[in-house]
């Protein structure tokens, strides 16, 4: 699943990460504080527009997770990790050395459960309020302002992650995890940009 993000990157986010996180899903329950695991921090997330985030649902003690089909052998066959990556649409492909004009929200598989839908449209929310930006589901055909993009979602965004999960579990008995096809057309394009322009060399590696 994907969504797209264009706005004045001159405009800084002033949120951190772990206070995006505690808005996509939630601070504490029960006394338990949300377990999540993350690439990016706030640096990057505030000046390079980067984060990764996923919610350990396995880790965290609500009962409601655990019986998440999980095969060890092929992770990307469960909802049970559903990684959520914020990035400028280039930047995987290239290695950091073109941007693309628009962010990009991505996540691990093509359809997925109510509970990270949710937190996917909050990020997407607060990133393109952030740079006064504009929001594209259908890769980057129509554009709309956050306000319009919010009154469309008002059904999921209005949720709570106890309401989310509750439909989240239900969705378990029928939805089935499908890789989101974007991973594996990166990797053949970061291939064939490094046949042609090489790999990167660093800084640091130009003063040895």
């Amino acid at each position: 699943m994907r969504i797209y993000i264009k706005g004045d990157y001159a405009k800084k986010i002033t949120f951190t990460t772990i206070e995006l996180v505690w808005k996509m899903w939630f601070k504490e329950r029960n006394g338990k504080k949300i377990s999540f695991s993350n690439v990016g921090d706030d640096a990057m997330l505030q000046d390079d527009f980067f984060f990764g985030v996923q919610f350990d649902k396995w880790r965290f003690n609500d009962k409601r997770w655990n019986h998440i089909p999980y095969d060890k052998s092929d992770p990307w066959n469960s909802f049970s990790d559903e990684n959520i990556q914020l990035e400028f649409e280039n930047d995987f492909i290239t290695d950091g050395r073109e941007r693309g004009e628009n962010l990009r929200i991505a996540t691990t598989h093509t359809d997925i459960l109510t509970v990270d839908r949710r937190a996917m449209y909050i990020m997407a929310v607060e990133v393109a309020f952030a740079i006064d930006g504009q929001i594209s589901e259908d890769d980057k055909e129509t554009w709309m302002d956050v306000e319009t993009f919010k009154e469309l979602h008002k059904d999921v965004l209005s949720l709570s992650y106890d309401k989310a999960t509750d439909i989240s579990v239900e969705e378990l008995k029928s939805l089935k995890p499908v890789e989101e096809t974007l991973w594996d057309e990166e990797e053949r394009l970061r291939e064939e940009y490094i046949k042609i322009h090489g790999e990167r060399v660093y800084d640091d590696e130009e003063d040895e």
